[in-house]
């Protein structure tokens, strides 16, 4: 879960504010309540089974080198390496995410497989032809898709090389509510089009509709974190951890209104078919 800035944001900004979200013991303890043994230690919906499965779907083997691009803590970087064995860097913005990141993975089995820097997603300062796989969980809010597909197709290789954008969209306006509430541009329409983007750049797509499980796990998500309030003001300070609650309930209102749709964008080249 990220958060509507007005168009002016920057990513210095964004990633500011995501500083202010790591190291939260109770939010911490409100995502592991909500997704069980399936939380690999992040803010995120997806799971370390969605992330192996998706790896047996695209054919991504130990010999593959994927890049998630927004990775936050990295929970779901280092799952995808012990999963699937591949090699894994991550991505983010925030420097205090990254250095989350680094210290979670200290001492894990999959640690030599998995690398971790600060960098703009959007315009990755990363190797031509390094990887085979671009993967982005939530964090396809911030950045162009013209310009960043353009950047990514560059980090590319292989025959049959792909992007994984995993997004959320609710089918309303945005407010000035939501604005004040989330740092998401482009949750709320208009939203960013990754699908027109993609084809542009010469992918195949395939989408796939994630909406129901992503709605089950932000109810959980509200519950264990409405009975953590007290913990999460005292740890944020009263309006940051009020605001946080109420970030959560946007979320899980715009489900329960049948307003929000998660989607797993698949871009493949060679061969792929087109279902969107």
């Amino acid at each position: 879960m990220s958060s509507g800035a007005p168009a002016s944001t920057t990513v210095a900004q964004i990633a500011e504010e995501w500083d202010s979200y790591q190291e939260i013991p109770a939010i911490d303890e409100a995502y592991a309540e909500a997704l069980g043994d399936q939380f690999a230690g992040q803010f995120s919906g997806a799971t370390p089974d969605y992330l192996e499965q998706l790896a047996a779907r695209l054919g991504w083997s130990p010999q593959a080198r994927v890049l998630d691009a927004g990775c936050g803590t990295g929970g779901l970087t280092a799952a995808l390496a012990a999963r699937t064995g591949c090699t894994a860097v991550g991505l983010d913005a925030s420097p205090a995410a990254v250095r989350v990141a680094r210290t979670r993975l200290a001492g894990r089995p999959e640690a030599d497989r998995v690398s971790y820097a600060v960098g703009d997603m959007g315009d990755p300062d990363l190797a031509p032809g390094s990887f085979d796989a671009v993967l982005a969980i939530g964090s396809g809010y911030w950045s162009d898709p013209v310009t960043t597909t353009r950047h990514w197709r560059e980090l590319l290789r292989g025959d049959r090389p792909a992007v994984v954008v995993v997004i959320s969209r609710i089918l309303r306006p945005q407010t000035a509510r939501d604005i004040e509430l989330t740092l998401q541009e482009g949750l709320f329409a208009p939203h960013p089009d990754w699908e027109t983007a993609l084809r542009a750049a010469g992918f195949d797509i395939e989408v796939r509709d994630l909406t129901e499980p992503d709605a089950e796990c932000v109810e959980r998500l509200y519950a264990a974190l409405a009975r953590r309030l007290p913990a999460l003001r005292s740890q944020m300070g009263d309006a940051a951890g009020q605001r946080y609650l109420a970030e959560v309930k946007v979320l899980r209102d715009e489900h329960r209104a049948g307003r929000m749709r998660r989607t797993e964008i698949v871009a493949r080249f060679g061969g792929g078919r087109d279902t969107a």
